[in-house]
């Protein structure tokens, strides 16, 4: 007998993000203490993947057992709410401008075009996986119990809270904070843009494109060159963005949408 079943949906969402990120600090650490590659370095792709492919196969155990890809995002997209979106998607074009321009005129290696597509497809789990986690199961799971804002902040939270972890793979500790503010406000503007959206697809197209230029860049473009500073000017405009775009769609969502929640089973426990 399966001993979940008797858990509310939001019960279930916080265990499968609980075993997320347990997953995932398990993963640096290993790849930290036992692979002596640490958080940033162009070899954690050679490790990151395999983890992440884990972690989405669970991300597919727990959406096909007690949810259903409707019921967390994969439905009807409202193009008109993509207006929302846009100032975003504006400053991820630049981004891509400037990377690319910079990138023209430079020859890579086999290996350094091999390297490209590694980062590409872990970045897509990378997309793929947090989406699904934490805009797609967490967020419509606590949609079920009628608070919208609070659905959206536990998103936002859980989101953010993942990002703890990376300290276990050698990342700063000083700069843990810094990271978790940073998440959080990217969790605090997709929370209710999936709303909005209706539909979780552009998130992780969005989430895939953002984290993988950049990642790139690091990895490509030498910090001092003017494409690299360049890229930072662009990304800063990214910020009061997220800020000023969340606040508006938070103070505009004031109850839980119909169609966000329509497609839930009917066994959905408040």
């Amino acid at each position: 007998m399966d001993q979940l079943a008797s858990l509310s949906k939001p019960q279930i969402a916080v265990l499968a993000a609980l075993l997320y990120t347990a997953v995932m600090g398990a993963g640096m650490f290993y790849m930290k203490e036992f692979r002596g590659i640490s958080y940033g370095a162009p070899e954690m792709m050679t490790v990151f993947w395999i983890i992440l492919l884990g972690l989405n196969l669970l991300n597919v155990f727990w959406v096909t057992r007690y949810f259903s890809w409707r019921a967390i995002g994969f439905r009807f997209l409202d193009r008109k709410q993509l207006l929302w979106f846009l100032p975003l998607i504006v400053v991820l074009i630049a981004l891509w401008v400037v990377f690319l321009s910079g990138l023209v005129p430079t020859s890579l290696s086999a290996a350094q075009w091999q390297s490209f597509a590694l980062v590409g497809f872990t970045i897509l789990l990378v997309g793929f996986g947090e989406e699904i986690m934490y805009r797609g199961i967490v967020l419509h799971a606590f949609l079920t119990t009628g608070r919208v804002r609070w659905a959206m902040f536990v998103s936002a939270i859980a989101f953010s809270l993942l990002h703890a972890v990376n300290f276990l793979g050698g990342y700063p500790l000083q700069a843990v904070p810094i990271q978790l503010l940073n998440t959080f406000q990217f969790g605090f503007f997709f929370a209710p843009l999936m709303l909005k959206l209706n539909n979780i697809l552009p998130l992780i197209i969005f989430h895939w494109l953002w984290d993988f230029v950049q990642i790139m860049a690091g990895s490509l473009v030498d910090e001092q060159t003017a494409t690299a500073m360049k890229m930072k000017s662009i990304v800063q405009f990214g910020d009061p963005i997220q800020l000023i775009g969340g606040i508006v769609m938070w103070l505009q969502i004031k109850q839980v949408p119909q169609r966000a929640i329509a497609s839930f089973p009917n066994s959905i426990r408040f």
